[in-house]
């Protein structure tokens, strides 16, 4: 009777049965990674839906909707108390649940990727839903698109390890749910694209952008379905508002050097709150309340200064977004005059809310807060041009200005300047200012580079010592593995051997690298051509020389699954030309040598296209 092997999961098994399918009809395995895609797409496309409606309930409940007036009730002090009991509940799920739920999101996403090979626990998904609603909802200053993002990418992540698929390829399905989730939350598939592969994957092949465009289409398609309706998030009223003169060019120019500035100060604001909080010594629950604080704080000013209720600055600020862009009115919202003074308080109030928000450990995005940055920059700067004459008043639209401001400031945060440019057109659904879009966004984010050279995701992996900008540099070597190019042919000698004796064999099976161990199999080390050739040098020690005085014991050995770019990573760090190859259950049995020449052959071949 033959033994069914316990290690072979049901998700594996299911995996290559549909592998098998697929191949008799001539489909490559990269196939299925487009099935997952769909399948992440779909059920990424229903979480958002359902975490809309959860911030959506959340926020009723306190601030009102149609039938309930809501907690706040335009009470002052529940600008507080509000968020901070929302706070208070965030500060126990991250806490008790999953640590990796608290701040912006996708950070945490890409340094699974960089450090875990995409691997999220599946439960970050629920808390990361139900922390970032309570936060947005009950007022703090954050946005949807951190949170899908993070939801979506551990859907995918879960997908890849109950299908056990290859670690290169677990990458890829993390980037299906980031796509969809963007797709989803911002009804915008072509950005979700432009997202996953610019910010996590880096990279545009058919195993790459394939499963990440289903997975965005199908996400789409999803809300769709549910919604009844697929509309622009800022249906803008006036299309006449929108327009783009060539001599205008130089205002954009100005105002992408603006955005550039105001992104770096917020990016560096930002994460000086987040050390501040590090820093202070109160419980970890009690970081976030003493944040919400904070903001509700800001929110009783901002109402006694603006005379607007609720405060702008709260959630993500997309009624003032849509008054910048003469987009649509909202009825909690005051119709005070926006004059330049109060645009330039709502920036640093807006900057402030969402620093004491995400840097005390809140749970949301950044995106919809540089949205709102950039709106109200650009059309102060809009409104600026109008009074000082620069232009007839007739010629200046200041709504054109806070459009283009929000791609600019957008660009200049995530260093991630097509989606930017993307997304703001199909947030819109307007053509006009394409053009200005495109040349303030790369402005913004030049300048923004030299000023700072992280984007607001990057920097946090940098802290913690990860360089995300290589990965797609050995993005081919993990996709090998050590079995691919190491040698069968080895040497084991025990340390105890004689040089001389060493030196014999060397010449008999021509080759100089041998792998040591003693008498009861224990790796002792590598002895190598260099250790070798040194010892020669002094023909009289020789004789009195043994392989185990000449090991490398710093020649850590490789398993044969590792992938290649860790090895390069070990290469790098030792100044030798081979290692050996251990069996990974036991190891103490060695089955084959790598040598760095043929790792970097490979490499060759496979930039190349040849086998």
């Amino acid at each position: 009777m033959v033994e069914k092997n316990p290690a072979v999961r049901p998700g594996q098994k299911l995996r290559l049965k549909v592998l098998r399918f697929l191949k008799r009809f001539g489909f490559r395995p990269e196939a299925f990674l487009v099935i997952l895609g769909c399948l992440i797409g779909a059920l990424t496309g229903v979480g958002s839906v359902g975490f809309t409606r959860l911030i959506e309930f959340v926020h009723g409940i306190c601030y009102g909707r149609e039938g309930f007036e809501g907690l706040y009730s335009g009470r002052m002090i529940f600008l507080v108390i509000l968020p901070a009991v929302g706070a208070l509940f965030v500060g126990l799920i991250t806490y008790f649940f999953a640590r990796e739920a608290k701040g912006h999101g996708v950070p945490e996403v890409m340094d699974a990727i960089a450090r875990r090979d995409g691997r999220i626990r599946p439960r970050v998904a629920l808390a990361k839903a139900v922390s970032s609603a309570l936060t947005i909802g009950s007022g703090g200053s954050a946005g949807t698109e951190g949170p899908i993002i993070q939801i979506g990418a551990a859907l995918g992540s879960a997908f890849g390890q109950f299908f056990k698929v290859a670690n290169h390829n677990m990458p890829v399905l993390v980037g299906c749910g980031a796509a969809a989730g963007i797709s989803a939350i911002f009804h915008a598939p072509i950005a979700g694209v432009l997202f996953a592969l610019e910010i996590f994957l880096r990279q545009l092949n058919f195993r790459t952008f394939s499963p990440v465009l289903m997975a965005s289409v199908t996400s789409s398609v999803v809300v769709k379905a549910m919604l009844g309706s697929n509309e622009a998030i800022f249906p803008l009223l006036s299309e006449q508002a929108y327009h783009f003169h060539w001599f205008e060019l130089g205002n954009y120019v100005v105002l992408g050097l603006i955005c550039a500035f105001a992104a770096v100060w917020f990016v560096k604001m930002l994460y000086g709150f987040e050390d501040f909080f590090e820093w202070v010594k109160v419980p970890y629950v009690a970081k976030p309340v003493i944040g919400a604080v904070a903001l509700g704080g800001i929110g009783i000013v901002s109402v006694a200064v603006l005379q607007e209720t609720p405060p702008s600055v709260f959630g993500n600020g997309y009624p003032l977004i849509g008054r910048c862009l003469e987009a649509f009115m909202h009825e909690g919202t005051s119709t005070i005059e926006l004059s330049i003074w109060i645009l330039l308080l709502l920036f640093v109030f807006k900057v402030l809310a969402t620093c004491f928000t995400l840097g005390s450990g809140g749970s949301g995005g950044i995106f919809a807060p540089s949205l709102f940055m950039g709106a109200v920059v650009g059309y102060a700067f809009g409104l600026l041009l109008q009074k000082t004459g620069w232009f007839s008043a007739d010629t200046i639209s200041p709504a054109s200005y806070a459009l283009v401001g929000m791609a600019a400031v957008v660009a200049a945060t995530t260093h991630a300047p097509m989606t930017a440019i993307i997304i703001l057109f199909e947030m819109t659904r307007n053509y006009q200012v394409i053009l200005p879009i495109m040349f303030s966004a790369t402005v913004a984010l030049g300048v923004a580079q030299l000023l700072y050279r992280d984007s607001i995701y990057t920097l946090k992996l940098r802290r913690r010592g990860i360089r995300y900008e290589t990965l797609a540099q050995t993005a081919i070597l993990r996709r090998l593995n050590v079995r691919m190019v190491m040698q069968h042919q080895f040497m084991v000698i025990y340390d105890d051997t004689p040089l001389n004796e060493v030196i014999r064999k060397a010449a008999e099976v021509e080759t100089t690298e041998f792998i040591v161990v003693d008498h009861s199999g224990q790796y002792h080390g590598m002895l190598t051509s260099h250790d070798l050739r040194s010892a020669l040098l002094q023909p009289e020690a020789v004789p009195f020389l043994v392989a185990g005085e000449l090991a490398r014991t710093e020649a850590v050995p490789v398993s044969p699954d590792e992938t290649l770019d860790q090895v390069l990573d070990k290469f790098s760090r030792m100044d030798l030309h081979s290692l050996p190859v251990h069996n990974a259950k036991k190891p103490t049995e060695f089955i084959g040598m790598i040598t760095r020449a043929d790792l970097m052959r490979r490499y060759q071949q496979e930039l190349q296209g040849t086998e």
